[in-house]
């Protein structure tokens, strides 16, 4: 007789046992926001001032992904810019802020 539970519980799905490697785990659902899609569409609102736009972006990923997103597309753009205008990214950094090139500092002697 305790052979036919154990011919039962085979038969369930629950009982039988399949090597773990055979199974393929579940896909993984996308978790949270891309911090790049956030901080693009953060510094695009802002642009285009447009603040709900902007609040709902930053709402989407912590303060600190988002200022990690908004300085990598800082970079890219400037890099990109300064390749188009042909001058180094110091030089349109300041020029985009607004800011004089700094002259170089001469040093008179007592001479």
């Amino acid at each position: 007789m305790a052979r036919v539970p154990d011919r039962l519980r085979r038969l369930l799905p629950s009982g039988r046992k399949t090597p773990e490697a055979a199974v393929p785990a579940p896909p993984r659902p996308r978790q949270g926001h891309n911090l790049f899609e956030a901080a693009a569409e953060y510094v695009a609102a802002c642009a285009e001032d447009d603040p709900a736009r902007a609040e709902e972006a930053a709402s989407r990923v912590s303060p600190g992904m988002l200022t990690f997103g908004i300085n990598e597309l800082a970079c890219r753009a400037l890099i990109t810019l300064a390749r188009e205008r042909g001058q180094s990214p110091r030089t349109v950094a300041r020029s985009l802020l607004g800011l004089r090139d700094p002259s170089p500092v001469r040093q008179t002697g007592d001479a």
